[in-house]
């Protein structure tokens, strides 16, 4: 709490709301949980609760939804879509710690290595015991259908790559380097965000910083 400026759970999500509301409705935003918001951290999590995030979910542009989820972009009669895979990235922070190739590649500098590991054994969380999951009888972690896009945020570590045809993006975030953040690691890159070309696939990084 010594560095949170709003420690109220209602003003936080408020405070959100405001941010959110200054982004021109023609910007279509889609918002997941993630291990600091107000729901149980097991996964997968469910969309933030109405009873905090009201003013949210009331934005035109906001699509809330659950951690991980899968999303279909621009679907039409003749065009399939893009499907972007979402997750918030919690498991990430026990394969950087136990896996001695993505300590050596970078570890939470290479979020798309991460992701490399993961889609590999199909699954984002592949250990178990990697992170709290709730029982399920279909396993909600599963990679079950390739996606074109695989999306995370969680390390706060803007990073863009490829593995055979799937885009990995890590999204950034708005606030600097916190002591929490050095103490397990994380080397935020604040104000950088990722952007894919959803007609010709090119990738770039658009710093506001």
């Amino acid at each position: 709490n010594k560095e949170l400026r709003i420690t109220d759970i209602y003003n936080q999500y408020d405070e959100a709301y405001q941010f959110l509301s200054q982004i021109p409705n023609d910007k279509q935003i889609i918002i997941i949980p993630g291990n600091h918001d107000a729901l149980r951290l097991a996964e997968p999590q469910p969309a933030l609760y109405k009873e905090y995030a009201e003013k949210i979910y009331d934005l035109p542009n906001i699509i809330v939804t659950s951690n991980p989820s899968i999303v279909n972009l621009h679907k039409h009669d003749n065009f399939p879509g893009v499907d972007v895979m979402i997750y918030h990235g919690y498991s990430f922070d026990y394969f950087v710690d136990t896996v001695e190739s993505l300590r050596k590649a970078g570890g939470y500098d290479v979020a798309d290595k991460i992701w490399e590991f993961l889609l590999k054994r199909r699954h984002l969380s592949p250990t178990y015991g990697a992170n709290p999951v709730m029982p399920n009888p279909i396993d909600p972690l599963l990679i079950r259908h390739v996606p074109d896009i695989v999306c995370s945020g969680h390390i706060h570590k803007a990073k863009i790559g490829q593995y055979k045809g799937v885009v990995a993006v890590s999204g950034s975030c708005w606030q600097d380097t916190t002591t929490f953040q050095t103490r397990v690691g994380h080397t935020p890159t604040p104000g950088a965000v990722p952007i894919v070309n959803l007609k010709t696939w090119e990738t770039n990084m658009l710093y506001f910083k």
